[in-house]
C-alpha cells in the first residue's frame, strides 16, 4: 500500500501495525469479565517525519485509546508500534523510560490535566526532573524559554493553573509537552474546549512550533475544519477501525467512504442560504460494541449497504495512490456522491 510522505522522508517515524486494545465489559461467572470491547481493532497506518496526521471520528470510535497507546500510556492486546523502525511494546523499565523523552502527548482538558497544586514552573519542568537533565537553575530557565515560546512570560513561573484561562492553561500543557525536545506528539483534542477564537490562536502556535521545532503530529479531533486547517493527511476511524485514509485534499474533495460523506455532510455551510443536507439512514447506534454483527459496522447506518455489506467486513483497500478505504462500494461511481463535490 502506496502512502504519500514529505519530501525526503525515507522511512516513516512512527508505523503501526495490527494493533488492537481490549476493555473489559460487565462481569461474568467468578468475577471475570463478560465480554471484550475491542476500541483499537486491527490498526495499521504510517506517520512520516514532519507531517501531520488527522485522526477523526465519532465519539467512542477509539482515537483517544489509539494515541494513549502509542504513547504507551495504555498496553495494547496485541500488534506492533514501531517509532523509529524500534518496536515500543519491546521495551521495558529504564529503557522505556528513556525513549519517552521522544513521544509526548497533549491532552484534551487543559483543566483537568493540570495538577492544581503545582505551580506553573513545577508543571514544566517536572519532566525534566524525572529524567534527570540539569540542575535546578537550568531547568528553571529552560521553563522560561518554554513559556516564550508558547507565548506566556516568565512571570507566569510562580503562579498556579486556576490563575490561568483555558487558553493560557493549554499552552502550559503544550510548553509541558515540549520540555525534552519530543520528536513526536499527540494532539488529543486539544482545542476541543476551547473557544472558537482560542482555538485558531492554539492551532497557529502548534503549526509554528511544528515548522519551527521540526515536530511530527498525530492530531486527534472531532471537528473536520480544524482537521482540514491543520493536517497533511488525515485518518477517519469508526468503530475501533480505520475506515478510510488518504491526503487532506483527496479525502475532502473526493471522500470515498459512506461514514465520511456523513461526516461531512454534518458540517454546517457558512452561507445560511444553502440548505443542511437531509438526515440519511437509521438513528445512531452506539460507537461501539462488545460483539459487531457480521459485515461492515456501518451498514446498520449506511444509506447505499447491500446484502454483501452485511455478510462480510470490508478489507481496507487502495483505490487512488495514497487513498484506501475500507467499503465494498466504494468503486461503484454513485458511491462517490458527496456534499464535497457539489
Amino acid at each position: 500500500m502506496s502512502e504519500p510522505r514529505p519530501e525526503g522522508s525515507n522511512a516513516p517515524l512512527v508505523e503501526v501495525r495490527r494493533l488492537v486494545h481490549r476493555y473489559p465489559v460487565g462481569r461474568g461467572w467468578l468475577g471475570g469479565p463478560r465480554g471484550y470491547l475491542n476500541a483499537v481493532d486491527d490498526v495499521s497506518f504510517r506517520v512520516w517525519k514532519g507531517e501531520t496526521l488527522g485522526l477523526v471520528g465519532e465519539t467512542g470510535s477509539g482515537k483517544t485509546t489509539l494515541g494513549r497507546c502509542l504513547v504507551r500510556l495504555l498496553t495494547p492486546a496485541s500488534g506492533e508500534i514501531l517509532f523509529e523502525g524500534e518496536d515500543l511494546l519491546a521495551l521495558k523499565g529504564e529503557a522505556l523510560r528513556r525513549k519517552r523523552r521522544d513521544f509526548q502527548i497533549i491532552f484534551q482538558d487543559p483543566y483537568g490535566s493540570l495538577n492544581p497544586r503545582m505551580r506553573v514552573e513545577s508543571i514544566v519542568t517536572e519532566p525534566l526532573a524525572i529524567h534527570r537533565m540539569g540542575d535546578r537553575r537550568q531547568r528553571r530557565l529552560r521553563a522560561t524559554n518554554l513559556l516564550e515560546q508558547v507565548g506566556m512570560e516568565a512571570s507566569a513561573l510562580p503562579r498556579f493553573p486556576h490563575e490561568f484561562s483555558g487558553g493560557q492553561r493549554q499552552r502550559i500543557g503544550i510548553a509541558r509537552a515540549l520540555a525534552l525536545n519530543p520528536k513526536f506528539v499527540i494532539c488529543d483534542e486539544p482545542v476541543s474546549a476551547l473557544d472558537v477564537s482560542v482555538q485558531a490562536q492554539i492551532i497557529n502556535l502548534l503549526q509554528d512550533l511544528q515548522e519551527r521545532l521540526g515536530l511530527t503530529y498525530l492530531f486527534i479531533a472531532h471537528g473536520l475544519q480544524v482537521v482540514a486547517h491543520i493536517s497533511t493527511r488525515v485518518a477517519v476511524m469508526f468503530q475501533g477501525r480505520i475506515v478510510e485514509m488518504g491526503c487532506r485534499e483527496e479525502l475532502f474533495q473526493r471522500p470515498l467512504h459512506p461514514y465520511t460523506r456523513s461526516l461531512l455532510d454534518a458540517v454546517l455551510d457558512p452561507d445560511p442560504g444553502v440548505p443542511r443536507p437531509a438526515h440519511q439512514g437509521p438513528p445512531a447506534e452506539p460507537a461501539a460494541a462488545p460483539s459487531p454483527a457480521p459485515g461492515c459496522r456501518f451498514a446498520p447506518r449506511c444509506p447505499i449497504a447491500e446484502a454483501c455489506c452485511r455478510e462480510e467486513e470490508p478489507a481496507l483497500r487502495e483505490l487512488a495512490p495514497g487513498h484506501t478505504v475500507a467499503c465494498h462500494l466504494a468503486d461503484r461511481p454513485s458511491a462517490g456522491d458527496s456534499k464535497a463535490e457539489a
